[in-house]
């Protein structure tokens, strides 16, 4: 097949937004610790984006079906790197989730995201019942809830959170009877208290905060006032670029992880906001599109699952920002600093133009 008409069977309208959502990314990194030691952290995003470039080529090389049929080995493998965070005596920000390699570190569960959600592409796509059974139901939430408990006893509960969205289209896309609705609520609702009295005191003290940031102002609340001054302090069109002072005098802590968008709306305003997340809304509409027009219900499920990924972490960052949710360690896609993270996003690019490629039965 030639390059042009290899080219052509791409979905350029995708491909070009999440670059143009990387780049923008980078230059935010690179604003928020120009000023800063974390400098050299620009070069090194830089890096992450380009060998997540790389890793989004890849996996639109290898026919996902391929990459289907092998998910039970990513996914064990996974599963044993979880483990071993679990046995490891090394602790980076108060949890076990970075394994560390030499000079690099990274993060296991970015990456079992993307292992999970091709396992269970593989699993819908060989069972075509219009309802899950009661066996079929509990595999499903097994192979979710295992990378989901190990991941919560690091403890990281911002990062086993983020595979609810997996829960959601598993209950939707593959379809539950209301029996089963109403055993996964009341599990819920039971799961919640005992959920409290697991947390750590950091993170009991997070939700505190979110729920009234003014009782520790200097201390744990710092983090919340500082980001909603930043993002409202841009009025229309932001202070400019290099020019965001709750950036350049260190007042937002985490300004270019967790608090980027704060960033943003500080230097580039409403109208920057807006732009962003316009993009976001493009990939999500193109995404939802290729979703529709997969030739197979595995690949349905694969882009459905990757693509509420992305809204779960948009949405979750950017309400903890402006105070609506408490503050988690859930990355802004393509844009937040962070190796992992970078090109777990980049893999799911991949994958989405992966399933829309094949779309065509041919190829």
């Amino acid at each position: 097949m030639s390059a042009q008409r290899t080219l052509s069977r791409l979905d350029l309208n995708l491909l070009t937004t999440a670059l143009l959502i990387a780049a923008i990314g980078c230059v935010l990194v690179y604003s928020a610790t120009y000023f800063g030691p974390e400098a050299p952290l620009f070069r090194k995003q830089v890096m992450w984006t380009l060998i997540g470039i790389v890793l989004m080529v890849v996996f639109i090389a290898i026919d996902y079906h391929v990459l289907m049929e092998i998910a039970p080995v990513l996914y064990g493998v996974g599963i044993l790197l979880l483990m071993y965070l679990l046995v490891s005596d090394r602790l980076t920000r108060n949890v076990k989730s970075w394994i560390h390699v030499g000079g690099f570190q990274f993060q296991p569960s970015e990456f079992m995201k993307i292992f999970t959600a091709l396992l269970i592409a593989k699993y819908f796509d060989s069972n075509d019942r219009a309802y899950l059974d009661v066996r079929s139901f509990s595999i499903v939430m097994a192979m979710i809830g295992a990378p989901v408990v190990l991941i919560a006893l690091q403890p990281a509960f911002g990062s086993a959170a983020s595979f609810f969205p997996l829960f959601g289209v598993a209950m939707f896309f593959g379809g539950i009877k209301p029996k089963l609705w109403l055993i996964a609520t009341v599990c819920f609702l039971v799961a919640l208290p005992v959920g409290w009295h697991t947390l750590k005191p950091f993170q009991k003290e997070r939700i505190m905060i979110f729920l009234d940031p003014a009782r520790d102002p200097l201390g744990s609340g710092y983090q919340v006032m500082q980001a909603k001054i930043a993002t409202g302090s841009g009025g229309i069109t932001g202070k400019g670029f290099l020019h965001g002072t709750q950036v350049n005098l260190e007042y937002l802590p985490a300004r270019h992880t967790d608090f980027i968008f704060s960033v943003l709306g500080e230097e580039w305003g409403f109208v920057g906001v807006s732009v962003v997340l316009t993009l976001y809304l493009f990939l999500i509409l193109e995404s939802l599109a290729v979703a529709k027009a997969s030739r197979d219900r595995g690949g349905t499920f694969l882009v459905l699952s990757l693509i509420c990924f992305f809204i779960f972490h948009i949405l979750i960052n950017v309400s903890m920002q402006i105070g609506l949710l408490p503050v988690t360690g859930i990355p802004l896609p393509l844009i937040s600093y962070g190796g992992s993270a970078t090109m777990m996003f980049f893999m799911a690019i991949g994958l989405i133009l992966n399933v829309g490629f094949r779309k065509f039965v041919n190829v």
